[in-house]
């Protein structure tokens, strides 16, 4: 009987997770091949391109958490079988993503050069950077709407349905960017074409996951969920999204911070530097997809009135998660230098690449407690904790001694990865103290 309850449970984790592996494997896959094209034009698009669409991404996860607070409100709401209420959650956390996306809008069209200012990139990477952020920050509303209604589709445990409106978004982002990046039957825009093509698919997207929820069965979401303002709805997602806001402040902010000082080391480490981390992104994906799996299974369960099964369905995703990233990693490592080689073909560039790659192996079995545990806890409303561990390991840790070791002792940037492989170790210890103490319940 236990056997079968462990294999039940084990399913139920695989249903959720593998739909959000394969969504995550989609835009990384899309990351890889847009950076690629990118990477035919020479270092410095290739380093702008990614500074840009960094920035874009960076700039929207804060708000986006209005889809993490939403999420979670809305696994127990379904777990529960109160539909209703899962429909004006997320259409009230819709219409917040929307209109933090079209402030971000404004933001990018007016302060980009003044943003990339800060950096320290070279004079051709900054300025290339900074009209590519004007763009990419234009369908930030778009992105946002697409990313919390994914994110309100998991909640619910319609993980497939939110991994088929990524897969739209992704062919469409492969499709555009190739067509404008190499003049294919329109204008050539190179660099530029690469922010319209992945631009143009978050449109696309956004009103896809609009259309979806209104036709969902259960949920038939309609523009009285999203227009009228529904304030105690708006304060219960806000309650909990604050500190998953506040966490990924710290997070991106962070990331922001780290680039600025890390684009220092040249074009051709940084243009490194940026492979190796897609390269390393395509490893966090059952990572992610377990994460997803635990707060839906532990809200869910939490709603049910059965927290014992909320804690075995989190230690259980943690394990699977564990050793998927460990044999990703693995993998990772032996196919260092032939991974970075499909980015580009300048040697300089391949060699620091790869050396970056090797060392990201560290983080992933520290990088799936951290995914799941912190996951598990936003599914129980705890998502303080995750906050507090992540603005600790980035700002009095890891920013610290970059600082310290590339900007002042001028190290190379593999120093930066050994860094990042320690926070994410002290993080994954918190995390896994917190959990195992019961005390969210």
């Amino acid at each position: 009987m236990i056997i079968s309850i462990k294999h039940y449970m084990r399913r139920q984790i695989i249903m959720l997770a593998w739909p959000v592996i394969s969504e995550g494997v989609g835009i990384m896959a899309v990351n890889v091949l847009v950076t690629a094209m990118v990477g035919q034009l020479g270092a410095v698009p290739l380093a702008a391109v990614g500074l840009a669409t960094m920035l874009q991404f960076s700039a929207a996860m804060v708000f986006a958490a209005a889809g993490t607070g939403a999420a979670a409100l809305i696994a127990r709401a379904s777990g529960a079988g109160n539909w209703q209420e899962v429909r004006y959650i997320t259409g009230q956390a819709i219409l917040l993503g929307a209109v933090f996306g079209v402030l971000l809008a404004a933001f990018g069209q007016l302060a980009a050069e003044q943003v990339l200012s800060l950096t320290a990139a070279e004079p051709a990477v900054a300025g290339l950077a900074a009209g590519l952020m004007k763009i990419t920050f234009m369908f930030t509303p778009f992105y946002l709407i697409m990313f919390v209604a994914n994110a309100a589709l998991r909640g619910m445990g319609k993980t497939k349905t939110a991994f088929y409106i990524t897969i739209f978004n992704n062919v469409l982002a492969v499709f555009i960017s190739y067509l404008l990046v190499f003049g294919q039957g329109v204008p050539l825009l190179g660099a530029y074409g690469a922010a319209w093509g992945l631009g143009l698919a978050q449109l696309a997207g956004g009103m896809a996951a609009l259309i979806v929820l209104g036709k969902l069965p259960q949920v038939r979401l309609s523009w009285r969920h999203i227009l009228p303002l529904k304030k105690e709805t708006l304060k219960s997602i806000i309650n909990i999204s604050v500190p998953a806001a506040l966490e990924q402040l710290a997070m991106q902010g962070g990331r922001l911070v780290f680039v600025f000082m890390l684009v220092g080391v040249g074009a051709i480490q940084f243009a490194g530097h940026q492979i190796a981390l897609q390269i390393e992104s395509m490893s966090f994906m059952p990572g992610f997809g377990f994460s997803v799996a635990a707060m839906t299974l532990v809200g869910q369960h939490l709603g049910r009135g059965m927290p014992h099964r909320a804690i075995q369905y989190a230690w259980l995703t943690t394990k699977l998660a564990f050793w998927s990233m460990a044999v990703m990693g693995g993998v990772i490592f032996l196919l260092a230098k032939p991974l970075t080689a499909f980015f580009t073909n300048d040697p300089q560039v391949v060699y620091w690449g790869s050396l970056c790659v090797m060392i990201a192996v560290l983080e992933q079995p520290t990088l799936a407690l951290c995914f799941v545990l912190g996951g598990a806890l936003r599914g129980a409303g705890d998502t303080r904790w995750p906050m507090y561990v992540t603005t600790t390991g980035v700002w009095l840790f890891r920013l610290p001694l970059v600082y310290l070791f590339i900007v002042v002792w001028n190290y190379d940037v593999i120093a930066a990865w050994y860094i990042t492989a320690g926070d994410f170790l002290i993080r994954s210890v918190i995390l896994w103290r917190r959990f195992a103490s019961g005390k969210w319940l």
